[in-house]
């Protein structure tokens, strides 16, 4: 993130230098060093704030944003980044009005107005979002930010054709964006269009690999329902066009849920060796502490099972050596867990 005031000092410069380079943790310690110095430099605070949100430390960001605002009240760059870390934090509402204030501060650009649009996208209101996203467009066409949450905007506003028009834009004006081929297969997989979704959502995935967390979930699912049938797929929308209307499914959309179950174990029977679907070692050790603490908690209702079914007598008391395999296997149904959780941690 640029800063409008003076760097003033080599120090400060290469506080910003780091951040370009996604080094926060090493760009806070040099801004903690500089502000040693120079504890009233608001934009060393700015940098530090920054540092901090890259870090994921919002709190502590937040409150060096303010500091910065309090030491330089007409700085659009400090209102902004607040309304950044306000809007992390989930704070729509207060970070819409910092933002405005940073509008107030500094009226042409394009970068605060598509900041603004995106909050109002997401507090449901999508003509002012797209009103906000047409003011930026109008000081720089291509601006990303504008043209995607205008994208989005035209889509909640149930304006599919717009929608399309806009991304076929921003396709062209930022192609190698992973933000907006994961917007654009989201989009695409919630209208229940997989196959076109999944090249998106692949794209994405290949230039952020280390949002995979977030990508692959959606990836699988797009590659999953490519082998769903249509009548399926155009029933499911429909389930998801009710709802967004309010309206429950009803009973027919039942009967195809019904109908489907058979097409969604075809599509897993099909998909199951594609390497997507390939645990990670993490997953399969967090698969075996599933079934181990399952089958630990299934135990004591079998065997009321069994003695209930006269298959066993639970009222026997134990001989020492059975009193010693049950210490044992308490032992290990403890151990085990444990030796588990810290392979899940290596």
């Amino acid at each position: 993130m640029a800063h409008s005031l003076s760097a003033g000092s080599a120090g400060l410069a290469r506080v910003w230098l780091l951040l370009e380079h996604r080094r926060p943790q090493q760009a806070a310690q040099l801004a903690r060093q500089c502000l040693a110095a120079d504890p009233v430099h608001a934009p060393t605070h700015l940098a530090l704030a920054e540092a901090l949100r890259q870090l994921g430390r919002l709190d502590e960001a937040r409150q060096s944003a303010q500091t910065a605002i309090g030491l330089a009240p007409e700085d659009a760059q400090c209102h902004h980044l607040l309304a950044l870390i306000l809007g992390q934090q989930g704070h729509l509402r207060k970070a819409e009005l910092v933002i405005l204030d940073a509008i107030r501060l500094n009226p042409v650009s394009a970068v605060f107005f598509g900041f603004l649009a995106q909050v109002r996208y997401l507090l449901h209101r999508p003509a002012e979002a797209l009103a906000s996203a047409n003011n930026g467009l109008a000081l720089d066409a291509r601006n990303v930010e504008c043209l995607l949450w205008r994208a989005l905007a035209q889509e909640q506003r149930d304006h599919p054709e717009a929608a399309d028009e806009d991304f076929h834009r921003l396709l062209h004006v930022a192609p190698t964006n992973h933000l907006v081929h994961a917007r654009r297969g989201l989009l695409l997989l919630n209208r229940f269009e997989p196959a076109a979704a999944e090249p998106h959502l692949a794209e994405a995935l290949r230039q952020a690999p280390n949002r995979a967390a977030q990508l692959l979930p959606l990836l699988q699912r797009a590659r999953r329902e490519q082998h769903w049938p249509i009548w399926f797929l155009r029933s499911e929308r429909q389930v998801a066009e009710r709802r967004a209307l309010g309206l429950e499914p009803g009973l027919s959309v039942l009967f195809y849920r019904i109908c489907g179950t058979g097409a969604v174990v075809r599509a897993w029977w099909r998909t199951r060796h594609d390497p997507i679907f390939r645990l990670s070692p993490k997953q399969v050790w967090q698969r075996r502490l599933g079934f181990w603490v399952a089958g630990i908690l299934l135990l004591p209702p079998l065997i009321l099972l069994g003695d209930y079914l006269g298959l066993i007598n639970a009222s026997i008391p134990l001989t020492q050596p059975q009193s010693v395999g049950l210490a044992v296997g308490v032992t290990a149904s403890i151990f085990i867990p444990l030796l588990i959780m810290r392979k899940l941690n290596e």
